[in-house]
């Protein structure tokens, strides 16, 4: 071969590693989510990578002779940071260990980096299309497994749905006019199918990871410290649980993988679920420019310095936040919503079905009638967007929610145990629907902020007990507390004490305790 082919060949090279390196991590993440290859959002996306890649190639080119080195050094520094999400300091150090290979070798290191992109994209690209597209079974992720012998509690069975962001009916009550017709609707939902609310309920803590904990050990539990990058919690044996292994209840969980009960709680049955599932965009409405700005941001986001760079860089403040434009959560909870009222179409005496669904979470993008709106139209809690957008959003979402819920009482009431069971719903916290989250030293925040992130909503069906509106105000973990003292068979009624709510530092770890606003304008 003539050092003109292969100088040829080299420039071949330079030119398609990085298109190539872009769809095989590309084809990674279809795997990883069952999504079919041959769509045209996907083609959209493989189209945009290669310009992306092509212009990566062209940075290359330019900069021989000197700086060559650097430049492919960064650019297989990004790769590892789209693939591994590392750290600032590990970003630097792999940059740095690249510049010195990429310098000694040249031309042998993009050579390298082809021929391992171009086996990863033909081992990913033959999964993706000998994949039948049929469902993927889901495993028992249970590892403290209960006795699997021994005869379920001659009780009523327990179905108790968590779900997120639910504002509390009296926080509604604070308008403005769509959150008051949202809360009539509420009311008479819920007390048609023989539920008692609890209007003024509350979670003393802003943060799932923190709420979460505090009512399953009955507001007792120790604060939750986190790191700056807390996003996953794998907590110890909670008391709920435990309390309910002990009367001798059989448990099957569903839950978003980030707080995991199926590690270290007596269960039967866990299935976690990643709480953004890019397939469940399929079915939709989305068109296929909306679903391959979906992939394009995920790809963003799983990586971590690249993000946290491209973060700080706006041009339009009144845009969605590039992290938050990859997030899925309510449709993919309506997928797993559809799993667990099937489910609980099988329930037995002596039987906890318990989920968690990221329902009404943001980002609000589904209408009153469960369809997708257009990604133009998305709005997340904290904006950006006007607050009057942002709460028309919310409300459309809780309308959807009310779909499923009738769904699955209607589920309950097809069947004997069902009919009998007692039916626990209630949020985690409120709908945080705010400039931020309350924090210590941040922004000052109205007695109506406030409440939107405390503020959550709580119910419950107790066969033989008369639905309406219970009065006080009530925190998460007193109204668990009371429920356990009563056995778990009646509607709680605990006594009135003081209503604290939490403030956190920036990591969500509670910093200082402060009276929680009151209910009335």
């Amino acid at each position: 071969m003539s050092i003109q082919d292969e100088t040829s060949s080299d420039r071949w090279l330079s030119h398609c590693v990085w298109i190539v390196a872009l769809w095989a991590s590309f084809f990674n993440l279809l795997n990883f989510n069952g999504y079919p290859l041959f769509r045209p959002e996907v083609a959209i996306t493989m189209l945009a990578l290669a310009l992306v890649g092509g212009v990566m190639a062209l940075i290359q080119q330019s900069a021989k002779p000197r700086l060559w080195f650097l430049v492919v050094a960064l650019f297989a520094a990004v790769l590892v940071d789209l693939n591994a999400s590392i750290s600032a300091i590990w970003f630097l150090g792999c940059w740095a260990i690249f510049a010195v290979i990429a310098f000694y070798v040249r031309e042998v290191f993009v050579k390298i980096l082809f021929a391992a992109a171009a086996a990863v994209l033909f081992f990913q690209g033959a999964e993706l299309v000998l994949d039948d597209g049929s469902p993927r079974e889901a495993g028992n992720e249970a590892q403290n497994l209960q006795a699997p012998d021994r005869d379920r509690a001659d009780r009523p069975a327990i179905v108790h749905l968590v779900l997120d962001s639910y504002l509390g009916l009296d926080g509604m009550a604070l308008g403005p006019d769509i959150y008051r017709d949202l809360r009539s609707e509420q009311i008479r939902f819920f007390t048609s199918h023989d539920f008692q609310v609890y209007p003024r309920a509350y979670s003393p803590y802003a943060k799932t990871l923190n709420s979460l904990p505090a009512l399953f050990s009955y507001g007792q539990d120790e604060p939750v410290v986190h790191s700056i990058t807390s996003e996953y919690s794998i907590p110890e044996q909670l008391p709920y649980f435990a309390d309910l292994d002990a009367m001798g209840y059989r448990i099957d969980a569903l839950l978003p993988a980030y707080f995991d009960l199926c590690v270290k709680q007596k269960l039967t049955q866990c299935r976690t679920f990643e709480s953004s599932g890019l397939s469940s965009m399929l079915g939709t409405e989305m068109s296929a420019t909306d679903r391959a700005k979906v992939f394009g941001f995920t790809m963003l986001n799983l990586t971590r310095t690249i993000r946290s760079a491209t973060g700080r860089i706006r041009p339009d403040p009144g845009a969605r936040l590039a992290h938050n434009r990859s997030e899925l959560f309510p449709l993919t909870s309506l997928g797993q919503f559809d799993s667990f009222i099937a489910d609980v179409a099988g329930l037995r005496e002596g039987e906890v079905k318990f989920a968690h669904i990221l329902l009404p979470h943001d980002p609000y993008m589904l209408a009153a009638d469960c369809t997708v709106k257009p990604e133009s139209r998305w709005l997340d809690e904290h904006g950006p967007g006007t607050a009057a957008a942002r709460e028309q959003g919310y409300a459309d979402q809780v309308r959807c929610l009310q779909q499923w819920l009738d769904r699955l009482l209607d589920a309950l009431d097809r069947t004997p145990a069902g009919r009998e069971a007692i039916v626990l719903i209630h949020g985690d916290h409120g709908s945080r629907i705010a400039p931020t989250q309350p924090f210590v030293d941040g922004p000052q925040l109205s007695p109506r902020e406030l409440l939107m992130s405390y503020s959550t909503f709580f119910a419950i069906r107790v066969p033989g007990e008369s639905p309406g509106e219970v009065p006080g105000t009530h925190s998460l973990g007193r109204l668990m507390a009371d429920f356990r003292a009563r056995e778990f068979a009646a509607a709680p009624r605990p006594a009135p004490a003081v209503d604290q709510v939490a403030v956190t530092d920036a990591a969500g770890t509670p910093r200082e305790w402060r009276p929680l606003p009151g209910f009335t304008r």
